[in-house]
């Protein structure tokens, strides 16, 4: 896992609350919107990550660890390119 939603000015929760719409757990890549990418907000119990999945790849190392606390949120790619280095990815 590499790209990470940092915002300035506002804690990820809160970026993901304002700029993504949070799906539930039976989501699939087969189901990301055009334009869109998911974003997974994992609780490692000390801090959060909030995790672009950029690829399948990606998205199936961030769901798969089912004692991992996870949130995941569907965010355009053109708001998450203002939070992180997601263009050095796509």
């Amino acid at each position: 896992m590499g790209v990470y939603v940092n915002p300035r000015g506002e804690t990820k929760e809160n970026f993901l609350i304002s700029n993504g719409i949070m799906v539930d757990y039976s989501f699939k890549w087969v189901d990301v919107p055009e334009g869109c990418l998911p974003v997974v907000l994992i609780d490692n119990g000390m801090f959060t990550a909030a995790v672009i999945a950029y690829s399948s790849c990606e998205f199936d190392q961030c769901v798969s660890d089912i004692t991992q606390v996870h949130t995941i949120y569907i965010v355009a790619i053109k708001d998450l390119l203002l939070v992180s280095k997601l263009a050095d990815y796509i």
